[in-house]
């Protein structure tokens, strides 16, 4: 399993996407499967000899319940993607990261090499484990394969639908140049920006004055830094062991949202271009060659199969298969959690908001049409925030508390809390404003027996069924949104009906057995086969 993000950390690095990708290695593993977890992108030592980084080499971390952990260290692409995003040719070909990703390949002798993301990887990766021999599936959790910006959207507000041939791309993310290659990897090891001179016999006497005349600030002097981890040399270093593994989360990337286009739930492909590709351009032709060149790639819903489709990537490959969630385990493990809540006549309406606040989710929308509505129709919400990164949006989110019948906001939390930080909860609210693929916390709603008003965007329509089990609204759109909500507070017995019809979603444990039937269909058609003495595992 490919994921940029540690599985350790689950959805406190990289969200929803890795706190799932956690859940079905844990699952395989459950069921006897050999798994490894292959991350890349986040981790860089420097060296004094040549004061510059050390060279791109996998790493074996302690194994977290089962599975086995490895780290692609010094890699050449940044992980997250949105570090990368000044340098879009190295997401395509980064020949020292595909020698030692192909390295690595061959030390494990997997059968299935499961693509969850590429970033932190490259294109040429993908076709890396192709050449290897093994199965090779992606699954569609984003959109950063077309996307460096990850998200699909032009400058972060408005649905990116004119590509351009890659010249959209420039300008769309400003800032972060600084921050980008190599500065960042250089950042990471501890270096400083510019290396400095070699050293020679005057040089350590002389710089200290001269920096001081010049009003320079002083060198960094700059040490080995051990690789962390351990070494894979050889097939031994891949046995199992037992151990726990941690490690620190990124930075996170949040910007205010000052853009209002609603979004529009077509599937649509692109108008032609006739100016000629740029990098970006490179980038997108061979990123979706690298996922039609997979012997499947997985669309976590219809829509995002169709855009995919769309974008040119094959149809031969893409199939349409959603996603499980363990939450539906925890919440019928703890039944009295999913207790309805009080009677709604004479009191606010309790609407709870879950997960990252950045402004894809919507948070920041949500907060502009409560600012939008009128007194009489605030003040019938009591609203519950639970969303690491509040704090940027904290002193907004108070301004807004005289207004409204309640509020409590808290930020980041457990997964396994959620059944009883839900509990007594009116309805759940998802108010994403991009193609979100299938955000899994409507299925956490759901799970917990909650009705969800989301947004009318991505893969949600899927999973809600609008005036049967949740009301939908178009997204990105404050104005119909502020009806929806006008229309609960003015009916809020509504939830009611709503809630007595909401399903739970499909379990882990399902989907674990489908993407189990999945793996062994594709290895009984055109296995390549293997030399006897090699070991065979299923990653």
């Amino acid at each position: 399993m490919v994921n940029w993000a540690g599985i350790a950390e689950g959805a406190s690095t990289g969200g929803g996407v890795n706190g799932y990708c956690r859940q079905l290695a844990l699952g395989l593993a459950a069921r006897g499967h050999s798994v490894a977890w292959i991350s890349s992108g986040q981790t860089y030592t420097s060296s004094a000899a040549r004061g510059d980084l050390q060279p791109c080499e996998a790493r074996r971390r302690d194994d977290h319940a089962g599975v086995q952990v490895y780290e692609i260290i010094n890699s050449p692409v940044l992980a997250p993607g949105i570090f990368q995003f000044p340098d879009p040719t190295s997401e395509i070909s980064s020949p020292d990261l595909e020698a030692e990703f192909s390295r690595l390949l061959r030390l494990l002798q997997p059968q299935i090499v499961h693509f969850h993301n590429i970033e932190g990887f490259s294109a040429g990766c993908i076709h890396a484990a192709r050449s290897s021999g093994t199965k090779v599936l992606y699954s569609l959790h984003n959109y950063h394969s077309v996307c460096p910006q990850v998200y699909l959207m032009k400058h972060g507000h408005a649905p990116c639908t004119d590509f351009d041939n890659g010249h959209a791309c420039e300008g769309c993310v400003t800032g972060w140049e600084t921050r980008g290659t190599p500065r960042e990897r250089r950042r990471r090891a501890g270096l400083p920006e510019v290396p400095p001179p070699p050293p020679d016999a005057l040089w350590p006497r002389l710089a200290p004055k001269l920096l001081r005349v010049l009003h320079l600030p002083p060198v960094v002097r700059i040490h080995d830094q051990p690789a962390p981890w351990r070494p894979v040399r050889e097939v031994r270093d891949c046995e199992p062991d037992t151990l726990p593994s941690a490690s620190a989360p990124p930075p996170s990337i949040a910007t205010p949202d000052q853009h209002t286009t609603p979004l529009s739930n077509d599937p649509v492909g692109e108008p032609p271009s006739h100016r000629p590709l740029n990098a970006y351009g490179a980038r997108r032709r061979d990123m979706i060659a690298a996922l039609s060149s997979c012997d499947r790639v997985l669309a976590v819903s219809e829509f995002v199969r169709k855009k995919f489709i769309a974008l040119g990537v094959s149809d031969r490959a893409i199939t349409t298969l959603q996603i499980g969630s363990r939450m539906s385990e925890l919440a019928a493990e703890q039944p009295v959690f999913r207790a309805p809540p009080p009677p709604l006549s004479g009191r606010p309406v309790r609407l709870a908001f879950i997960g990252y606040n950045n402004r894809f989710k919507g948070l920041p929308m949500l907060l502009d049409t409560l600012e939008l509505l009128p007194e009489s129709v605030v003040i019938n919400f009591h609203l519950s925030i639970w969303a690491k990164d509040i704090e940027q949006d904290q002193r907004r989110v108070y301004a807004l508390s005289p207004r409204l019948g309640g509020l409590s906001v808290a930020g980041g939390y457990r997964y396994e809390d959620l059944p009883a930080m839900l509990c007594g909860q009116d309805a759940g609210i998802v108010p994403s404003i991009w193609w979100d693929n299938g955000p899994q916390t409507v299925m956490e709603f759901m799970a917990c027996g909650l009705p969800v008003i989301g947004a009318r965007a991505g893969g949600i329509p899927e999973l809600i069924r609008d005036g049967e089990d949740g009301l939908l609204f178009a997204a990105n759109d404050r104005t119909d949104l502020a009806r929806v909500l006008t229309f609960i507070a003015d009916q809020p017995t509504l939830l009611t009906r709503l809630r007595a019809n909401v399903r739970s979603p499909k379990s882990m444990a399902a989907h674990v057995e489908e993407i189990t039937t999945l793996y062994a269909g594709l290895l009984e058609v055109n296995q390549t086969p293997r030399p006897k003495s090699s070991s065979r595992r299923t990653h």
